[in-house]
């Protein structure tokens, strides 16, 4: 009866703390930033806000992929904002679950912004 009940509240245990883990999300853009000091500066600035675990900006491709922490929702708003001043030049945005959803593969060839 004892192994029963440590079976038990080991799931109980176990499953509410899966439920209060955030997933990694994945975010993917282009953008146009074309001078490379620029690009790097914005790369430190979304590398440094809370949210963002990793942050990829190539200035060959102009191509961005973000994984977040710590947070359940990502808007397009909120990824554009990131980039500040560049918002604007920022299309093709592609935001799902990291591990979960497919990420589209470069360059993007159903991309209708």
């Amino acid at each position: 009866m004892r192994q029963y009940l440590l079976i038990f509240v080991v799931l109980i245990a176990s499953n509410l703390f899966a439920q209060q883990e955030s997933p990694t999300l994945f975010a993917q853009c282009v953008f146009v930033i074309a001078d490379e000091i620029e690009l790097l500066q914005v790369e430190t600035q979304i590398k440094e806000h809370p949210n963002v675990q990793l942050v990829r900006l190539d200035h060959n491709t102009q191509r961005a992929f973000i994984l977040t922490k710590d947070i359940e929702h990502l808007t397009e708003q909120e990824l554009k904002s990131w980039f500040n001043t560049y918002s604007e030049s920022v299309r093709c945005v592609q935001i799902g679950v990291y591990g979960i959803d497919e990420i589209d593969l470069y360059p993007f060839e159903n991309c209708q912004q």
